[in-house]
């Protein structure tokens, strides 16, 4: 699976930064495969599948792993309530945030975020009963067992409004795993040079409008550390490291004429 940089993402800035990327994509690759291994190993797996950017084919080292898990009615209902911890999936697990209502109707749904090559990646993870599953157009099947699941001619979101479920519970946006994650978000739709999404992220959680990374640092003070336990210290490590290196791939500390930035601590 090639994933070179595309060419809306702006050139990183010295070799550190090259080499943060290129070893964030090559652990997320490693995570897939024990990934799969994994799911190979529960008999309750039909199947499973990418979406988002990993499924069409135009990821790029910021991108967030989308993944669909099709189970069947063996299921514990435990794995629902919990699918990253029920399916037993591997890496160092930072925080988890769960938002039921972008669960598949009789599934489950969570983001988690793992550390790899030292920085936070999201996964959203869907778990979808395997009798109402289906690959969308923009899905890449990683596993199947007797006979691969069913195509649809619609793609994922399409695909996930007709099957949503009809709980409307949303996630709490004052958690400090809301932070961390519209944080990380924040931050990679910046590296990408993606301007109406940040500030559309930036704007979800009352984020000052097109905050940059000196301003997500401090959100990540004092909206997150002073409100995390201790279990949450890792995380708030990894968002900071990220932000590092964004700060880095966008030159935030220094404009291109070479004068300092306002904002620069």
């Amino acid at each position: 699976m090639s994933q070179r940089m595309p060419a809306n993402v702006p050139p990183p800035r010295g070799r550190r930064a090259t080499a943060l990327l290129t070893a964030v994509v090559e652990a997320r690759k490693a995570w897939l495969a024990a990934t799969v291994d994994v799911l190979h190993q529960r008999k309750s797996v039909g199947s499973a599948w990418l979406v988002g950017s990993l499924g069409r084919g135009s990821a790029d080292p910021y991108s967030d792993v989308d993944l669909v898990v099709a189970v069947d009615d063996t299921t514990p209902q435990r794995v629902f309530d919990d699918p990253g911890a029920g399916l037993h999936l591997p890496g160092r697990v930072l925080f988890t945030r769960n938002k039921p209502r972008n669960a598949p109707a009789g599934g489950g749904y969570v983001t988690v975020c793992v550390e790899l090559a030292a920085l936070p990646v999201l996964i959203d993870l869907y778990l979808w009963p395997i009798t109402t599953a289906a690959l969308p157009t923009d899905g890449r099947l990683l596993l199947h067992r007797a006979s691969p699941p069913p195509r649809t001619g619609l793609a994922f979101m399409p695909l996930m409004d007709r099957h949503r479920t009809p709980d409307s519970t949303g996630a709490d946006p004052n958690h400090p795993s809301s932070i961390l994650l519209l944080v990380q978000l924040a931050a990679k739709y910046l590296a990408r040079g993606d301007r109406p999404r940040h500030v559309a992220i930036t704007r979800h959680l009352a984020f000052p409008s097109g905050a940059e990374i000196v301003t997500l640092r401090q959100i990540l003070d004092e909206r997150v550390d002073q409100a995390a336990t201790e279990v949450l210290r890792p995380a708030i490590s990894a968002a900071h490291r990220l932000l590092d290196l964004v700060d880095s791939v966008t030159g935030d500390r220094l404009t291109r004429d070479g004068e300092p930035p306002t904002n620069a601590r």
